[in-house]
């Protein structure tokens, strides 16, 4: 069953690789509505296959509170500081409703991407991508609290 949500999801659509391997690091679970997936400055040792649900990308502040930078739901990735040092989470992440995801040990997929070097650029390309959307997003909330 892992494997097949894996396979079914965005970030590996049309992938020509076995990803079989990557179901040992994997892990399917559920948060309930306002569970925290991570906070800012923990170990970024993960990342998150969303498959259903909603989950935000969060800042604290102190004079405006929590601020939702973007909001991710089915087929989309929640992650990406894990490729970078310090290997630090940026942001709060925190399941808005009921939400189910795939999460993948990032260590274990690296080193299977050091090994599979198609898998590995593979994923970078789309890593890219999510990379540019999250960009995009806390450019669009800069402008938003600028405009206040």
């Amino acid at each position: 069953m892992l494997v097949e949500m894996i396979k079914n999801h965005a970030l590996f659509k049309d992938i020509d690789a076995d990803l079989t391997p990557l179901v040992e690091y994997a892990k399917d679970i559920i948060f309930q509505k306002n569970d925290f997936i991570f906070h800012e400055g923990e170990d970024a040792n993960s990342f998150y296959l969303i498959t259903y649900g909603k989950i935000s990308l969060e800042l604290s502040t102190a004079h405006r509170g929590r601020i939702i930078i973007q909001t991710l739901g089915k087929d989309e990735v929640l992650g990406i500081s894990w490729l970078f040092p310090p290997y630090k989470w940026h942001f709060d992440a925190r399941a808005l409703e009921l939400s189910r995801v795939v999460k993948l040990d990032a260590n274990l997929v690296m080193r299977r991407c050091e090994e599979d070097n198609r898998l590995g650029y593979y994923l970078m390309k789309r890593f890219a991508g999510v990379i540019m959307k999250r960009l995009q997003a806390v450019r669009f909330q800069l402008i938003e609290m600028e405009e206040m």
